[in-house]
C-alpha cells in the first residue's frame, strides 16, 4: 500500500517524531513522509521511508507568528502548495494521513484543503485518515473552532484515530462535540518509541535534562544547572541536552553555567536520547507528548515544568502524576528544584497498578492494515 503521512512541527519537534514513529511501524508499506517544519539535521528514516521536505515554515518561540528561513511567507506558502499537489498526485497514494489537521495547523488549510478538494472533486480512490495526539490546546472561540473542524472532518475524512489511552484521557475532555462526529473514531493508545539498551554503564547517578527542540524552555535548563550546582552530592552528574533548534545566544549561556561545575555537561540533541534516557536515574523537562511517552517506556523517575502558554501539557502532566509516573515542578526556584531534585533521587521508583497503553504505533499499522490494505 502507497501511504502519505503529512505532519508539520511548527515549534518543537515531537510531532515530527510521533508521526515518524508512525510510519516506523508502517514497514510493511511504502510511506511517503512530508514535513513541513525546519528539518531534524542528520536524521535518517526507515528503509521504507522517504522523506518529502517542503520549503520549511514555522512558529516563533512566542507561537504568535509564522516565520521562515529565508524569502518571503507568501512565496513559501504558493510554493509548498504546488509541490505538495504535484506530489500528491504523482505518488498516488492509497491512503493519506494528516497528522493534527484539521483538529489543528489551521494555518495550513492553504495547502491542504486544495489536496482533500481533489480527492473529492476528482473522484480518487484515495482514504484519508487524521492522525491525533491526546489534548488539543484551548481556543478563543471554542464553539466557531469545533465547527470548523466538524465542517472539514465529516466532509473530507474517512476515519480519526486518537493516539491515547481513554482511560488517562479521552478527546471529549478538550473537544466537547465528539458526539458530532460521523466518521468512526479508533483509539490506538500512546504512541512511544521502545527503548533501546542504556548506552552506557556509569559510575554517578545521572540526571537528564532537556527541552525537545530548544526554541523554548532555556530557563528549565539553566533552572536544572543552577539546582544542580547547589547539591552536596559528588556522586551526581547532569547530562543538559540542547535542542537542534536552540538559538546560538541561548546555547552559548547555558555553556556558561554549566562550565561552572565540572559534574554538568552541556550536550548536543542526541538521535540516542531515547538510550541516555534508559540509562539515567532522573529526567528534568518540559512535558510534551514524546517527552511523556519516553518517560513511560523507559520508567525513569521524572520531574516536568509543562509549557505555560496553553493547557495540553499541563493537563497531560497532571494525568500522569495522578497515576505516580512523574511529579510537576511548580516554579523554577533553584532551591525549590534542588529539592525535588534530592528528593526524587532518593525515592523508589512507583508506578500505576494498571500502566497506560502504549502500544499505539504498532496499533495504528495493524489498523490501517485491516481497514484499508485489503481493499
Amino acid at each position: 500500500m502507497r501511504i502519505m503521512l503529512y505532519s508539520q512541527h511548527v515549534l518543537g519537534i515531537g510531532h515530527f517524531f510521533r508521526s515518524m514513529e508512525i510510519a516506523r511501524a508502517l514497514n510493511r508499506h511504502e510511506v511517503l513522509f512530508v514535513e513541513g517544519g525546519d528539518p531534524l539535521p542528520g536524521y535518517a528514516p526507515p528503509p521504507h521511508v522517504e522523506r518529502f521536505l517542503l520549503p520549511p515554515l514555522m512558529m516563533d518561540a512566542q507561537f504568535k507568528a509564522m516565520e521562515v528561513r529565508e524569502g518571503e511567507i507568501d512565496e513559501t506558502k504558493s510554493a509548498r502548495k504546488k509541490q505538495l499537489m504535484d506530489r500528491f498526485l504523482a505518488f498516488g497514494p492509497d491512503l493519506l494521513i494528516t497528522e493534527l489537521f484539521p483538529f489543528g495547523r489551521k494555518q495550513f488549510r492553504f495547502e491542504l484543503m486544495p489536496v482533500l478538494q481533489a480527492i473529492r472533486q476528482r473522484g480518487l480512490p484515495t482514504k484519508v485518515v487524521c492522525s491525533l495526539r491526546d489534548i488539543l490546546v484551548e481556543k478563543d472561540d471554542q464553539t466557531a473552532y469545533e465547527t470548523g473542524v466538524l465542517e472539514v472532518l465529516n466532509s473530507y475524512y474517512h476515519q480519526l484515530l486518537i493516539h491515547s489511552d481513554p482511560k488517562v484521557i479521552g478527546l471529549e475532555e478538550t473537544f466537547q462535540r465528539v458526539g458530532e462526529i460521523r466518521i468512526p473514531i479508533h483509539y490506538t493508545g500512546f504512541v512511544a518509541r521502545k527503548p533501546p539498551e542504556p548506552i552506557s554503564t556509569k559510575t554517578r547517578r545521572t540526571i537528564l535534562a532537556s527541552s525537545g527542540g530548544g526554541r523554548v524552555g532555556v530557563d528549565l535548563l539553566a533552572a536544572a544547572i543552577l539546582a544542580v550546582q547547589r547539591l552536596e552530592d559528588q556522586d551526581v552528574e547532569l547530562k543538559v541536552f540542547a535542542g537542534p533548534f536552540m538559538e546560538n545566544g541561548d546555547r552559548g549561556y547555558l555553556e556558561d553555567l554549566a562550565g561552572r561545575d565540572a559534574r554538568t555537561g552541556l550536550h548536543p540533541f542526541s538521535p540516542d536520547f531515547l538510550a541516555e534516557m534508559a540509562g539515567a536515574d532522573l529526567s528534568i523537562s518540559m512535558a510534551g507528548y514524546n517527552t511523556c511517552m519516553d518517560i513511560l517506556s523507559t520508567g525513569i523517575k521524572a520531574l516536568v515544568y509543562p509549557f505555560p502558554q496553553n493547557r495540553e501539557q499541563s493537563l497531560r502532566a497532571g494525568k500522569l502524576e495522578a497515576l505516580g509516573i512523574l511529579n510537576i515542578l511548580k516554579d523554577l526556584g533553584a532551591d525549590t528544584l534542588r529539592l525535588a531534585i534530592r528528593k526524587a533521587l532518593d525515592r523508589p521508583v512507583c508506578r500505576a497498578a494498571t500502566a497506560p497503553d502504549i502500544s499505539g504505533a504498532s496499533t495504528t499499522a495493524l489498523w490501517v492494515e485491516n481497514e484499508f490494505a485489503s481493499r
